[in-house]
């Protein structure tokens, strides 16, 4: 996957009630890339994921979820 990261990803599982978020900023170098990432319902909650955490298990763009029943 190339670098810089798309700006819109799928969370593998909830995180906070939300699973598609989007990039806010993003920074380092070669094996200390990372990630800063909002949800797109709150965009004060920030969190940050490594690069590679990222592209491994996140689903790149905003993937369609099924409802909750």
């Amino acid at each position: 996957m190339k670098w810089p990261p798309t700006s819109c990803w799928t969370a593998p599982k909830t995180i906070d009630g939300n699973r598609h978020y989007q990039v806010k900023a993003y920074g380092g170098k070669f094996d200390k890339r990372w990630v800063d990432l909002f949800p797109t319902k709150n965009k004060k909650d920030i969190i940050r994921i490594s690069w590679k955490t990222l592209k491994s298990t996140w689903i790149s763009g905003w993937s369609r979820l099924p409802k909750d029943l």
